[in-house]
């Protein structure tokens, strides 16, 4: 890939992430209770017991312009994860602070990461990296990473949280908006931190995280406040510069502003 293309991939935050998949502050609280993330997490079926094979993944090589995306959506704390949606909803969401944006994704977050982690504590198999070390990652990891569960994908739960969360809040972009959810989840894949199944089970999990936030008392409140800040940043008018990076390396975005 060209430098000038890498660079614009990654100017999508503020720079390339090295990983994602991170709680916020522990100051933050999700929106379900335990009982709840428990229920979610007994409904979903584990995966097989005998991992894929490493020839399993098909990502794109290192250095294509997918393989430069994935490493920014490797990033999924807010504010910088907020960004990702930018070309989605037409708009530059890190101009400017969002607290109340900020606040509702942060939430998501500490609900998605909490599902995930009690999921793989229950049916834990390795990463492809794990059981290929040959296969290059497209992030800096150390070997405690290596190491952590597959399944299910965090990055695609959170991604397909966020995904709906934007929906949500706009609802002209819904579709676009959705598409991006399932595209940082599958950056999972190209980045060889997760199985295709994993990021898969993962994006089913993440819409049923913020179904079931949904039903809490916080997020109504949350959603009006975030959906004043979104409709105030699209009033302005700024776009990203990355959207053609964006374009080249995911292609056509369904219903995206242009």
């Amino acid at each position: 890939m060209r430098p000038a293309a890498a660079l614009a991939a990654c100017v999508l935050l503020s720079a390339c992430a090295t990983a994602g998949g991170s709680l916020p502050s522990p100051a933050v609280s999700g929106y379900l209770d335990v009982a709840t993330v428990n229920d979610l997490a007994d409904g979903v079926s584990p995966p097989s017991s005998s991992p894929p094979s490493p020839g399993d993944p098909q990502p794109e090589p290192p250095g294509a312009d997918r393989w430069w995306m994935a490493t920014s959506h490797a990033e999924l704390r807010p504010p910088e994860a907020a960004q990702h949606f930018d070309c989605a909803l037409g708009t530059r969401l890190g101009e400017t602070s969002r607290p109340a944006l900020t606040r509702l994704m942060n939430r998501l977050l500490v609900d998605a990461v909490t599902v995930t982690r009690r999921l793989a504590a229950l049916h834990p198999r390795p990463r492809p990296i794990a059981v290929d070390p040959e296969l290059q990652p497209c992030q800096r990891i150390d070997a405690a990473t290596r190491a952590t569960p597959s399944w299910p994908a965090a990055e695609a739960v959170a991604g397909a949280a966020y995904g709906e969360m934007f929906a949500e809040l706009a609802p002209d972009r819904a579709a676009a908006a959705r598409f991006i959810g399932s595209e940082l989840g599958r950056s999972r894949t190209v980045c060889r931190m997760n199985w295709p199944q994993d990021v898969e089970s993962g994006q089913a999990i993440g819409r049923r995280v913020f179904e079931a936030a949904q039903q809490e008392s916080g997020l109504p409140a949350d959603l009006e406040a975030a959906r004043a800040e979104l409709a105030a940043a699209r009033a302005e008018g700024l776009t990203n510069p990355s959207c053609a990076a964006e374009r080249r390396a995911l292609g056509p975005m369904p219903g995206a502003a242009r």
